[in-house]
Order: structure tokens, then sequence, then C-alpha cells
């Protein structure tokens, strides 16, 4: 992807959520320069993962398969001492696909906060990280617990929230013709290096390769200041 239909993406979400009524903290809005200026106070927001995250999934096609979220507070899984929580903003698109995945320790609520409906796809985890294509799957539904068949699609209109747990496979995605879902995730604490268990058929990849076609004007989270890519950026565009 290039950087400027990044950042496009990201200032098209921004005026979708202001429109919602919510907020996003002050680093949200920061520029390539406040980082720089700010580079030895983030260290807490590096390792915890917080801020911008984009993935296409490995798809090379954004709008089909990929997902903007903000992560707003993470606890870190190296950490005991660490908070235990995390709390993320989802920018979904009308008809884009998170993949089906499930998490070996994360448990989470997915909330839909504004916007279109919510579609999520759900299946018991089976042997040795196989879909369950058969068993009836358990679920709280607005803390309701709900029994649904294999491979059944729940639906959230705002206000609505399911509890995924780690024998939960899914996928979710907005429903084409409602627009698109701003959701929220509280959960467990988040760790996309060994927590995120996909098919393997679907090969997933989990940042997108970036062609630095013009200035950052948001970075990602993997790019804060003392990362490699900061230095890397600092570099071409200082």
């Amino acid at each position: 992807m290039k950087r400027s239909e990044i950042d496009a993406l990201i200032d098209n979400e921004i005026v979708f959520f202001k429109s919602t009524g919510f907020s996003l903290p002050p680093q949200a809005y920061w520029s390539f320069s406040d980082w720089v200026k700010n580079a030895d106070k983030v260290s807490e927001l590096r390792e915890r993962g917080c801020g911008w995250d984009l993935t296409d999934f490995g798809s090379g096609d954004y709008s089909k398969i990929g997902l903007l979220l903000y992560t707003l507070s993470n606890g870190i899984k190296s950490n005991p001492s660490s908070q235990p929580y995390a709390n993320k903003y989802l920018f979904i698109g009308e008809g884009q696909v998170t993949p089906m995945h499930h998490h070996w320790s994360k448990m989470e609520d997915i909330i839909n906060l504004s916007g279109g409906v919510l579609q999520i796809k759900v299946f018991n985890v089976g042997i040795r990280d196989s879909i369950d294509s058969a068993s009836p799957v358990n679920i709280l539904v607005n803390n309701i617990m709900v029994t649904f068949l294999a491979g059944s699609i729940i639906e959230l209109s705002p206000g609505e929230r399911v509890l995924l747990k780690q024998n939960h496979y899914h996928s979710f995605w907005a429903k084409k013709g409602f627009g698109r879902v701003l959701a929220e995730e509280v959960s467990m604490v988040n760790d996309d290096a060994n927590d995120n268990c996909f098919l393997p058929e679907d090969k997933i990849g989990r940042f997108p390769m970036i062609e630095e076609n013009s200035k950052p004007k948001h970075l990602l989270c993997n790019e804060l200041p003392g990362t490699e890519r900061f230095e890397k950026l600092k570099k071409k565009y200082l």
C-alpha cells in the first residue's frame, strides 16, 4: 500500500469517527513532526502497541480483506505487573472482512458502537485448531447466552455486543447496504505476535508493505519512536 493511501484512509475514518460523537486521544492527530519532538516520552505507547493499526492481512486488497484499528490501551504480555486488559476502536467497512481466527489466550467483548450492522460468523475450535463445523456454538450476546448452529452469522446493531472466548473461531464485517461500523474491543491483553490463530490456507500477513511515496501524516503503532521503521522514516524525511 502507498503511504498516501494509508494516510487518506485514516483521515477518512477520523471524519467518520467525529460524526459518531466519540473522541480519540491527542496522539491520534499528531503529525510526524510531533512524534519527533516527543520521541523521548512515548516508550509506553510503543511497548503497549498503542495508536493507529492498519492491516490488509496480506491480501493486497484492503477494501475487501482488511481492518483499521486504534489501540487506546493495552498491557504488556511479558510484564506480569502490567495491566491485564486492552481496549481498541475498530473501523470496519461494508463487506470488509477480518478473516476467520481465534485466540489461544485472549477473551474479548466486541461492541457495535455506531454506524451500520456488524456481522460475525462463528464456529467452535476443533481438534488441533481446526474449525468444528458440526457442534453448536454457545455465545453471550448482550449478556444472554444464545446457542447458534456452527457457521451462523450473528448480527449486532449499535449498542449490542458479544463475548468471544478462546474456543470461538470468528470472522466479521459490516453488513453491505447498512454503512460502515465503529466497533469497540474490550479484552484481555492483546498479543498479536503470539495469540492469533488464523486458518493456514488464508496465509495471513500482519502489516502491509508500505510504499513510501509521501511524508507520513499518521504513524502506525509499529512505526513509533524507538522502532527501526521510525529511524528509517526520520532519515528519509528530516
